[in-house]
C-alpha cells in the first residue's frame, strides 16, 4: 500500500497550520499596532501626510499642504487643551471623596497613585499642547516659517532622513520618527489620564465590595457595592470593546484608502 497519499496529507496540513499561525501573528500584529500606533500616532495620518508634504515638488503646492497640516494641528492641539482641562479638573475633585469606604476598609493607596498620577498626565497634556500650539503660532509668524515647519519635520541627527524612491530613482525626504510621535505627545498624556481615572475608580468599586470590619462573610457578599462594582466592570467591559471596534474599523479604512 502506497503512503504518498498521507505524506501529501500530511504536507498539506502542516502548510495549512502554518499559514493559520501566520494569520494569528499578522492579527496580533495589526492589534498591537491599533492599541500603540493607531490611537496615538497611525502612519496613514501623521507620517504619510508628513512624508506626502516633505517630497511634493510643485512649491505652491507644498505651501498649501503646509498651511493645511499646520492648522489641522492647531485645532487639533487645542481641542486636547480643552479636554485636558477638563479632566484634569475632574481627577483633582477626586481628592474631596472619603478617604473611609461602605465596608469600613480605608480608600488603597494605589487608588491616589492613579489619580495623582493622572493629573500629572492631564497637566503635562495642556502644557504640551500650549507649548506646540505657540511654537506653530510662532513660526507662521515669520517669512519663512512654512519653510521652517518642514525643516522641523525633517531635522534628523544621523542624515538618515533620506531614501532612494524605488520609481525614479529621486531621493525621498522622510521625516523623522521622533518628530511624528513628539506631535502626538499631548495626545498620549491625555490618553494616560483618562487610564489612570478609570483604573483608580476600578479599584475603589471592587475595594469597597470586598470584605472589611462593617461588612462579614454572614451578611453575603452581593450587597450595594458589589452589584455597583458588577454593573461598572460590565459598563467598562463593554466600552472598550466598542472603543476598539471603532479603533479597527477607522484604521482599517485608512489603510484601505491608501
Amino acid at each position: 500500500m502506497s503512503s504518498q497519499p498521507l505524506l501529501g496529507h500530511n504536507s498539506g496540513h502542516s502548510s495549512q497550520r502554518k499559514k493559520d499561525s501566520s494569520n494569528q501573528r499578522s492579527s496580533a500584529f495589526l492589534f498591537l499596532n491599533i492599541l500603540t500606533g493607531g490611537l496615538v500616532a497611525p502612519s496613514a495620518t501623521t507620517y504619510d501626510s508628513m512624508e506626502i508634504i516633505l517630497n511634493t515638488e510643485d512649491p505652491e503646492e507644498r505651501d498649501e499642504l503646509t498651511r493645511t497640516w499646520r492648522n489641522h494641528k492647531l485645532e487639533e492641539l487645542n481641542f486636547v487643551g480643552v479636554v485636558g482641562g477638563l479632566l484634569s479638573g475632574c481627577l483633582t475633585s477626586t481628592g474631596a471623596w472619603p478617604n473611609v469606604m461602605a465596608n469600613g476598609q480605608d480608600k488603597p493607596w494605589s487608588v491616589k497613585a492613579f489619580w495623582y498620577s493622572g493629573i500629572i498626565f492631564a497637566v503635562f497634556a495642556v502644557l504640551t499642547a500650549a507649548q506646540q500650539g505657540l511654537r506653530l503660532h510662532r513660526l507662521s509668524g515669520h517669512r519663512d516659517g512654512l519653510e521652517l515647519i518642514r525643516s522641523i519635520m525633517t531635522a534628523a541627527q544621523d542624515g538618515d532622513n533620506t531614501a532612494p524612491d524605488g520609481d525614479g530613482g529621486r531621493v525621498r525626504v522622510r521625516p523623522r520618527k521622533m518628530q511624528v510621535y513628539a506631535w502626538q505627545a499631548s495626545l498620549a498624556f491625555l490618553v494616560g489620564a483618562v487610564v489612570c481615572l478609570i483604573a483608580g475608580i476600578t479599584v475603589l468599586v471592587w475595594t469597597a465590595a470586598a470584605w472589611g470590619p462593617k461588612k462579614q462573610p454572614e451578611d453575603g457578599f452581593w450587597d450595594s457595592n458589589a452589584l455597583l462594582a458588577l454593573v461598572f466592570t460590565i459598563v467598562i467591559g463593554l466600552s472598550t470593546f466598542v472603543f476598539i471596534a471603532v479603533q479597527t474599523s477607522l484604521a482599517t479604512g485608512v489603510r484601505d484608502e491608501s
